[in-house]
């Protein structure tokens, strides 16, 4: 109970922020709910690794920056093909394997939001065998760098989840 009764806070102040509700009210309404929500859902308690937790938010950071840049650098790729006054465009579908050792699912749902998240490219499916199906403006040129890209971000994952490089 202990477990949820912490996690409710974090989830709470999300609350306020996307609410808009920065007020002891809004916070006491988003950790009521927050705790319902766990006492409901009962996600699994895990035992914080307490050494490995500064290594995991530095990640964290760098993988948020990283995801920023992806996203800001991709922007201006979108809008320059748009501008464009003759659209050099070859869309298609891609296979990219997820590349992920243990194959968990979060690490592979973490790395198709990064890549969906940034504009030019989708993900459209998951095959059973462990890869993504990834629609892009420009097959030729995401296809030349989709394992380096998807072992980079793999890379953060890990560093992000576990506290471990791989």
């Amino acid at each position: 109970m202990g477990f949820y009764l912490l996690m409710a806070l974090p989830l709470a102040l999300g609350w306020m922020v996307v609410t808009t509700q920065f007020n002891p009210g809004g916070l006491l309404i988003g950790y009521v709910l927050s705790l319902l929500a766990l006492l409901f859902i009962r996600p699994p308690v895990e035992r914080i690794a307490w050494g490995r937790l500064p290594a995991q938010v530095v990640a964290l950071v760098v993988y948020i920056l990283t995801l920023f840049r992806d996203i800001f650098l991709s922007s201006i790729y979108v809008v320059r093909l748009a501008l464009a006054s003759r659209l050099d465009l070859n869309p298609g579908i891609m296979r990219v394997p997820t590349q992920d050792r243990a194959q968990r699912e979060t690490t592979a749902a973490l790395s198709a939001h990064n890549i969906t998240i940034t504009p030019g490219e989708l993900v459209v499916e998951f095959e059973e065998n462990h890869a993504m199906l990834v629609h892009t403006l420009d097959v030729t040129t995401s296809s030349a760098k989709a394992d380096a890209n998807q072992a980079r971000r793999l890379r953060m994952l890990e560093r992000m989840l576990t506290g471990e490089s791989s």
